[in-house]
């Protein structure tokens, strides 16, 4: 086996095999209470804070970290956690959509209510991961003097939940929920849902994900009002599929026996 093939083989297993070189290579709990303090230029150094901003506003699905908006000192900025972006979806209609901090500083949640066009989380470096729960609070709340009202019970008051195989998906706001082509899976949660939420099948490998009330992918404009509270989302690394494993161990084999030829003829 000549040179040139043996640094293609290497070549190749070293693109299977860095297949798992992403931001999320373990299981992971966001939980909001120990992302990183914002910062204009680059994350710094995770540490026990976090949440530290009453709202946040980074335009997370088409806004890469450096040099766009959805990095920054102010409640422009996203909120990172573990390797994990979070924000909003770009919203057309409304220039100061948002979602809102929640909780005491030892014990804080992400809350999404009809100012905001959803939550859009994604890796920080744009690689693929599985979703598998969620913690997710929605409880049915009629007091008009309630802070966060949320009376919808009909058919149609559920809430949507998008996955996505690419980690950046602008014009998601002025869509129809079927019409994204990167759309890979999908789970409807009633309204009035409140406990552990496990997310299916679909969501074991996607890019980011996208949470919204059924019918407003933009901040409602008829006066709807709706609320969750979002807490403990589980991600993981997506395993490599098993035919992976099974080239990343012929490569080597072919690897070694070209070079056990290559000694021998030496």
């Amino acid at each position: 086996m000549n040179k040139k093939m043996i640094n293609g083989l290497l070549f190749a297993a070293a693109a299977v095999s860095g297949a798992a070189n992403a931001s999320i290579t373990s299981d992971t709990l966001l939980n909001f209470n120990k992302g990183n303090p914002p910062d204009i230029n680059t994350p710094s150094t995770p540490g026990n804070i976090g949440m530290t901003l009453d709202s946040y506003a980074g335009k997370a699905n088409t806004v890469p970290d450096i040099g766009g908006n959805c990095f920054g000192t102010n409640s422009e900025g996203c909120y990172y956690e573990d390797g994990l972006v979070v924000g909003i979806v770009k919203d057309s209609s409304n220039a100061i959509a948002h979602i809102h901090r929640k909780g005491v500083s030892s014990d804080r949640s992400l809350g999404y209510a009809s100012d905001s066009s959803g939550i859009y989380i994604r890796a920080q470096d744009g690689s693929a991961f599985s979703l598998t729960s969620m913690d997710f609070k929605a409880p049915i709340v009629t007091d008009p003097n309630a802070d966060d009202q949320n009376p919808g019970s009909g058919p149609n008051d559920f809430w949507e939940i998008l996955g996505f195989n690419t980690a950046l998906n602008p014009g998601l706001d002025t869509g129809n929920g079927t019409n994204y082509v990167t759309r890979v899976a999908y789970q409807q949660v009633f309204n009035g849902f409140d406990g552990p939420l496990s997310l299916n099948s679909g969501f074991s490998n996607i890019n980011a994900f996208w949470i919204h009330y059924h019918g407003y992918p933009q901040t409602p404009t008829s006066g709807k009002e709706f609320f969750m509270k979002l807490d403990n989302v589980r991600v993981s690394a997506v395993p490599l599929p098993a035919a992976a494993w099974m080239f990343l161990s012929g490569m080597m084999g072919l690897l070694a026996f070209g070079r056990k030829k290559a000694d021998l003829v030496a």
